[in-house]
């Protein structure tokens, strides 16, 4: 596999070596030979901007081509194009040294019993070069594509363009397979190059141990032309990134290197480190997320980038679970919901047993119903990171509710009535009640006595719990109180011998006494005509009693006639505080003034009721004499006008 890391600001690519000779590594896995020289960990100058050199850097350590490999490096050919020149190889040959022609021999011209992916960036004729940058499969040494040497290619070295010396760094990937006898060459991630053929007996006289490394050249025309070899950290963790508290991880170290690897340096996330290829497995005493690094060092003094896995280390949760209602009776609605606690890690699993034969995996449940009986319901959690918690147990006992009902009598307004509680559910004790008169009264007694002061129809409710904790249905019930609310009218002043009508009201039977002077007795607004004083007695009942009384006043006057005050005290104390008029025998007002001594009229009205209170627009008036006038129709029709004069005492 290969993937596109950083080191040093130049872009690598890391690689999967699936297997390097299993002898012992050289201390500096790297020989160099001509012009090449180091430029940091893992990248080599082949040849500089200068004609005429050739460069090369072999790797130490032999490998295996009965075994496969799969290569890749960063190549780069330089920047100029039209004058650049000559091209790199990366080669296979039987020692770890040496280099061959520079120019168009590319560094690996003259290199016996060898195999090399060429990358040439110049036309040479002589060699059948084609007219734009190209890339071979060529052995023994031969750089001329028409040679026998030449084993496939040349092509474009990069799909759809001419030219690699445009100063980018570019993937090399050589990929070797001895099963199938194939080797395949990839550039950027694009096949370019297939050679099916047995190298090993072909090339290597049966030979499978190797050296591999890079050559270089320039002619009269040259680039800067470097190679990248990386070194890679990794390590595989066990038994997976998600564990919990005091679970042991354990990781084992699969850093590739095409050289020795001389140093490794973990850093477990928790303040802990190791600097042993394998350290030892690895508990974390507290959850959390933590970051684990890798870092190694190669034998040249090369370290490589830091590889990193995120664990995440989680709690044992504590399950628990709360219910919606406490006590829960008979056919009450049960809500379950989960009040795990969970101290680091992510709740992912739920299983209910709701005591009833149902199950739930949903975190909280959807409400359910019981029948009297014990129940026991059960919770267990689980988290992302497999930690599985103990089961939480609640067991209970659904109870009966107590079946109720209350006996109730219509009554009358301001008398006792009394209300009975009944419980219908033998053996179920109940140890509270509580009614409602629907008046904002209330009693906590089974046999409750109540007087309503106004007559209408209540609502009254009756609730009970028993000693179960269970509530009874509340029983809710009409009560009609009957209520009479005698009103005789205001006092009055008549004109002797002259009818007029009283008018009663508040019930439902009606009885004037004495009968003195009444066409009838018994309904609400009988006619009277008198011809002195008296005070009538109106007693109103209802249907069932409830009887209520009042009184009016009746003063007879000689008529027809207006009696008037001849002074009054408008000082706020309630006696004679106004001045009003008592017309007696008269049909209409057609009107009642009051004048001050200027003329100017402080009162007026056409109201039987007027009543002058000494103010005119709010403003009190002076202490003096004012005069009144007066006119109009008696209950014969005939014209009435009075007037006179009175005084205003402050």
């Amino acid at each position: 596999m290969i993937g596109k890391i950083k080191l040093k600001n130049r872009p690598v690519l890391f690689f999967f070596l699936l297997l390097l000779n299993t002898g012992a590594f050289a201390q500096n896995p790297y020989e160099l030979a001509g012009s090449a020289t180091q430029d940091d960990c893992g990248c080599y100058t082949l040849t500089n901007e200068s004609n005429f050199t050739k460069g090369a850097v072999w790797n130490k350590n032999q490998i295996n081509l009965s075994q496969p490999f799969n290569y890749a490096f960063n190549v780069f050919l330089g920047c100029d194009d039209v004058g650049g020149a000559d091209g790199i190889s990366f080669v296979l040959q039987t020692s770890a040294a040496g280099v061959g022609n520079e120019g168009a021999g590319l560094g690996y011209e003259g290199i016996a019993s060898s195999i090399a992916i060429t990358i040439d960036t110049y036309t040479n004729g002589v060699q059948d070069d084609p007219d734009y940058d190209h890339i071979a499969i060529q052995s023994d040494g031969n750089t001329f594509h028409h040679s026998i040497y030449n084993l496939a290619g040349p092509v474009a070295v990069l799909p759809g363009g001419d030219n690699i010396e445009d100063c980018q760094w570019h993937v090399l990937k050589i990929n070797w397979q001895p099963e199938n006898d194939l080797m395949e060459v990839s550039m950027d991630g694009h096949l370019r190059l297939s050679l099916t053929k047995n190298i090993v007996q072909d090339i290597f006289n049966n030979n499978p141990l190797v050296y591999w490394g890079f050559t270089a050249g320039t002619g009269t025309n040259f680039n800067v032309q470097k190679v990248c070899v990386p070194l890679e950290s990794k390590f595989v963790l066990a038994p997976h990134n998600n564990s919990c508290v005091g679970t042991s991880f354990s990781f084992a170290d699969s850093s590739t290197s095409y050289g020795n690897i001389s140093n490794w340096y973990w850093d477990f996330g928790d303040g802990a480190t190791s600097n042993l290829k394998n350290p030892p497995a690895h508990a974390y005493e507290q959850p959390g997320v933590y970051n684990v690094s890798l870092n190694v060092k190669g034998g040249d003094g090369c370290l490589s980038d830091t590889f990193a896995q995120t664990l995440t280390v989680g709690a044992y949760p504590n399950a628990g679970f709360n219910t919606s209602v406490t006590p829960i009776c008979a056919n009450d609605t049960v809500a379950f919901t989960d009040a795990t606690a969970l101290n680091g890690g992510t709740k992912n699993y739920w299983y209910w047993d709701l005591g009833n034969g149902s199950t739930s995996s949903l975190q909280n449940p959807l409400p359910v119903k019981y029948q009297p009986g014990t129940y026991t319901v059960k919770l267990f959690v689980n988290t992302k990171e497999n930690c599985p918690s103990d089961t939480a147990v609640q067991t209970f006992t659904v109870g009966r509710a107590p079946q109720i009902d209350f006996t109730k009598t219509d009554t009358c307004s301001n008398i006792p009535v009394t209300f009975r509680a009944k419980n219908n559910s033998p053996g179920i004790v109940i140890n509270k009640w509580l009614w409602d008169f629907g008046d904002n009264i209330f009693s906590e007694d089974p046999v409750a006595t109540h007087t309503y002061t106004s007559g209408g129809t209540y609502t009254v409710a009756l609730a009970a719990q028993a000693d179960n904790g269970c509530d009874a249905d509340t029983v809710i019930k009409a009560v009609r109180v009957y209520g009479s609310a005698a009103n005789a009218g205001s006092d009055t002043t008549v004109m002797l011998g002259s009818p007029f009508q009283l008018e009663g009201s508040g019930g439902e039977i009606y009885s004037w006494s004495p009968s003195t002077g009444l066409n009838n007795t018994h309904i609400a607004s009988p006619t009277a005509i008198l011809y002195e004083d008296i005070t009538y007695t109106l007693t109103t009942t209802t249907a069932i009693g409830c009887a209520t009384s009042d009184m009016v006043h009746v003063k007879v006057f000689k008529g027809p006639e207006i009696y008037i005050p001849t002074a009054f005290t408008p000082n706020g104390d309630g006696l004679n505080d106004k001045f009003k008029i008592t017309p007696v025998g008269i049909k209409e007002i057609f009107y009642f003034r009051v004048l001050n001594r200027w003329g100017k009229v402080v009162y007026t009205s056409q109201s039987f009721s007027a009543a002058w209170d000494g103010n005119l627009n709010g403003i009190p008036q002076p202490t003096g004499t004012y005069v009144w006038m007066v006119a109009g129709k008696t209950n014969a029709g005939a014209p009435f006008v009075k007037r006179g004069t009175v005084v205003l005492i402050r």
